[in-house]
Protein backbone atom coordinates (compact mmCIF):
# COMPACT_ATOMS: atom_id res chain seq x y z
CA UNK A 1 0.00 0.00 0.00
CA UNK A 2 1.33 3.02 -0.87
CA UNK A 3 1.69 5.18 2.19
CA UNK A 4 3.45 8.46 0.86
CA UNK A 5 2.45 11.47 2.15
CA UNK A 6 2.38 14.14 -1.16
CA UNK A 7 4.23 17.73 -0.84
CA UNK A 8 5.18 20.37 -2.95
CA UNK A 9 8.35 22.47 -1.71
CA UNK A 10 9.07 25.67 -2.10
CA UNK A 11 12.28 24.66 -3.33
CA UNK A 12 13.49 27.99 -4.46
CA UNK A 13 13.12 29.48 0.01
CA UNK A 14 15.32 26.25 0.50
CA UNK A 15 19.16 24.96 -0.10
CA UNK A 16 19.84 21.91 -1.61
CA UNK A 17 22.77 19.85 -1.51
CA UNK A 18 23.57 17.38 -4.43
CA UNK A 19 26.35 15.36 -3.53
CA UNK A 20 27.20 13.40 -7.26
CA UNK A 21 27.99 15.10 -10.68
CA UNK A 22 27.52 12.18 -13.42
CA UNK A 23 24.37 11.12 -15.47
CA UNK A 24 21.64 10.06 -12.63
CA UNK A 25 23.36 14.00 -10.71
CA UNK A 26 21.88 15.84 -14.09
CA UNK A 27 18.76 14.25 -14.37
CA UNK A 28 18.50 15.19 -10.69
CA UNK A 29 19.58 18.74 -11.02
CA UNK A 30 17.73 19.48 -14.19
CA UNK A 31 14.42 18.18 -12.23
CA UNK A 32 15.15 20.74 -9.83
CA UNK A 33 16.06 23.51 -12.19
CA UNK A 34 12.98 22.70 -14.22
CA UNK A 35 10.43 23.00 -11.73
CA UNK A 36 12.37 26.05 -9.30
CA UNK A 37 14.93 27.47 -11.59
CA UNK A 38 16.53 29.76 -8.80
CA UNK A 39 17.20 27.39 -6.40
CA UNK A 40 20.24 27.23 -4.44
CA UNK A 41 22.18 24.20 -5.17
CA UNK A 42 25.80 23.07 -3.83
CA UNK A 43 26.98 20.41 -5.68
CA UNK A 44 29.68 17.94 -4.05
CA UNK A 45 31.30 15.74 -6.50
CA UNK A 46 35.12 13.76 -7.18
CA UNK A 47 34.23 14.08 -10.60
CA UNK A 48 32.00 16.16 -12.62
CA UNK A 49 30.76 15.23 -16.39
CA UNK A 50 30.95 17.75 -18.95
CA UNK A 51 27.25 17.59 -20.18
CA UNK A 52 26.76 18.19 -15.98
CA UNK A 53 29.11 21.38 -15.52
CA UNK A 54 27.35 22.64 -19.08
CA UNK A 55 23.98 22.47 -16.96
CA UNK A 56 25.13 23.84 -13.81
CA UNK A 57 26.85 27.12 -15.67
CA UNK A 58 23.18 28.62 -16.89
CA UNK A 59 22.33 29.08 -13.54
CA UNK A 60 23.94 31.16 -11.24
CA UNK A 61 22.48 29.99 -8.23
CA UNK A 62 24.17 26.52 -8.84
CA UNK A 63 27.75 26.01 -6.91
CA UNK A 64 30.06 23.25 -7.36
CA UNK A 65 33.03 22.16 -4.83
CA UNK A 66 35.17 19.12 -6.78
CA UNK A 67 35.89 16.96 -4.39
CA UNK A 68 35.60 14.08 -1.66
CA UNK A 69 31.80 14.12 0.15
CA UNK A 70 32.20 14.87 3.81
CA UNK A 71 29.38 15.53 6.59
CA UNK A 72 29.72 19.18 7.42
CA UNK A 73 28.62 19.81 3.93
CA UNK A 74 25.20 18.98 5.33
CA UNK A 75 25.34 22.00 7.92
CA UNK A 76 24.18 24.49 5.05
CA UNK A 77 21.33 22.65 3.45
CA UNK A 78 17.88 22.06 3.39
CA UNK A 79 17.36 18.64 1.45
CA UNK A 80 20.18 16.29 0.22
CA UNK A 81 19.97 14.49 -2.90
CA UNK A 82 23.08 11.32 -3.39
CA UNK A 83 23.03 10.16 -6.57
CA UNK A 84 26.40 8.52 -6.18
CA UNK A 85 27.25 5.22 -7.64
CA UNK A 86 27.89 3.56 -4.40
CA UNK A 87 25.94 1.23 -2.14
CA UNK A 88 28.29 2.09 0.64
CA UNK A 89 29.09 5.73 0.44
CA UNK A 90 25.17 6.31 -0.70
CA UNK A 91 24.37 5.11 2.88
CA UNK A 92 26.96 6.68 4.69
CA UNK A 93 25.56 9.52 3.48
CA UNK A 94 22.32 8.83 4.53
CA UNK A 95 23.40 8.15 8.04
CA UNK A 96 25.39 11.62 8.01
CA UNK A 97 22.13 13.07 7.07
CA UNK A 98 19.74 11.70 9.03
CA UNK A 99 22.05 12.75 12.13
CA UNK A 100 21.71 15.91 11.72
CA UNK A 101 17.96 16.05 10.59
CA UNK A 102 18.13 16.38 6.97
CA UNK A 103 15.83 14.93 4.44
CA UNK A 104 17.48 12.82 1.60
CA UNK A 105 17.32 11.15 -1.25
CA UNK A 106 19.57 8.62 -2.80
CA UNK A 107 19.05 7.86 -6.63
CA UNK A 108 17.80 4.36 -7.23
CA UNK A 109 17.86 3.31 -3.20
CA UNK A 110 14.31 3.48 -2.56
CA UNK A 111 14.77 1.87 0.97
CA UNK A 112 17.28 4.90 2.29
CA UNK A 113 14.72 7.62 0.88
CA UNK A 114 12.97 10.13 3.04
CA UNK A 115 11.29 11.06 -0.14
CA UNK A 116 11.19 10.63 -3.91
CA UNK A 117 11.97 12.85 -6.56
CA UNK A 118 8.37 12.10 -8.73
CA UNK A 119 7.84 12.81 -12.95
CA UNK A 120 6.02 16.10 -12.86
CA UNK A 121 3.58 17.03 -15.24
CA UNK A 122 3.27 21.26 -15.02
CA UNK A 123 0.61 22.62 -17.29
CA UNK A 124 0.95 26.51 -16.22
CA UNK A 125 -0.15 26.91 -12.54
CA UNK A 126 -1.09 23.66 -12.88
CA UNK A 127 1.15 20.85 -11.76
CA UNK A 128 0.99 17.11 -10.78
CA UNK A 129 3.41 14.74 -9.10
CA UNK A 130 3.22 11.06 -10.59
CA UNK A 131 4.94 8.55 -7.72
CA UNK A 132 4.44 4.87 -8.21
CA UNK A 133 6.29 4.50 -4.49
CA UNK A 134 9.76 3.91 -5.59
CA UNK A 135 8.60 0.43 -7.81
CA UNK A 136 8.63 2.40 -11.62
CA UNK A 137 10.41 5.37 -12.38
CA UNK A 138 9.67 3.85 -16.19
CA UNK A 139 5.71 3.66 -15.33
CA UNK A 140 6.23 7.30 -13.87
CA UNK A 141 7.46 8.69 -17.10
CA UNK A 142 5.07 7.20 -19.26
CA UNK A 143 2.30 8.70 -17.20
CA UNK A 144 3.90 11.83 -17.44
CA UNK A 145 3.91 11.66 -21.29
CA UNK A 146 -0.01 10.74 -20.74
CA UNK A 147 -1.13 13.45 -19.11
CA UNK A 148 1.17 15.99 -21.04
CA UNK A 149 -0.33 14.85 -23.80
CA UNK A 150 -4.25 14.35 -22.58
CA UNK A 151 -4.53 17.79 -20.56
CA UNK A 152 -5.24 20.80 -22.55
CA UNK A 153 -2.71 24.18 -22.79
CA UNK A 154 -6.02 26.19 -22.21
CA UNK A 155 -5.78 25.25 -18.25
CA UNK A 156 -4.10 28.00 -17.25
CA UNK A 157 -6.78 29.99 -18.38
CA UNK A 158 -9.44 27.85 -16.37
CA UNK A 159 -7.46 28.53 -13.68
CA UNK A 160 -6.70 32.27 -13.81
CA UNK A 161 -10.61 32.31 -14.57
CA UNK A 162 -11.09 30.48 -11.72
CA UNK A 163 -9.07 32.33 -9.09
CA UNK A 164 -10.47 35.94 -10.07
CA UNK A 165 -14.40 34.41 -9.64
CA UNK A 166 -12.88 32.65 -6.04
CA UNK A 167 -11.30 36.35 -5.08
CA UNK A 168 -15.18 37.80 -6.12
CA UNK A 169 -16.86 35.30 -3.90
CA UNK A 170 -18.23 35.90 -0.43
CA UNK A 171 -19.19 34.74 2.37
CA UNK A 172 -17.47 31.66 4.72
CA UNK A 173 -15.32 29.26 3.95
CA UNK A 174 -18.28 26.52 3.63
CA UNK A 175 -20.31 29.12 1.49
CA UNK A 176 -17.30 29.64 -0.65
CA UNK A 177 -16.54 26.18 -1.62
CA UNK A 178 -19.97 25.38 -2.20
CA UNK A 179 -19.85 27.86 -4.93
CA UNK A 180 -17.09 26.94 -6.91
CA UNK A 181 -17.93 23.43 -6.46
CA UNK A 182 -21.01 24.56 -8.35
CA UNK A 183 -19.49 26.50 -11.08
CA UNK A 184 -16.38 23.47 -11.28
CA UNK A 185 -18.76 20.95 -11.62
CA UNK A 186 -19.38 21.37 -15.38
CA UNK A 187 -15.45 20.29 -15.91
CA UNK A 188 -17.35 16.67 -15.50
CA UNK A 189 -20.76 17.30 -16.51
CA UNK A 190 -21.46 14.88 -19.82
CA UNK A 191 -23.30 16.78 -22.17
Amino acid sequence: MNKLFPVFFKLEQLRVLLIGGGNVALEKLQAIVNNAPKTKVTVVAREVFDSFKEEATKHETISIIVGEYAPHYLDDCDLVIAAVNDIPASEIIRKDAKAKGKLINVADKPELCDFYLGSIVTKGNLKLAISTNGKSPTVAKRLKEVFNELLPGELEEVLENLQQIRNKLKGDFTNKVQQLNEITKILIDEK
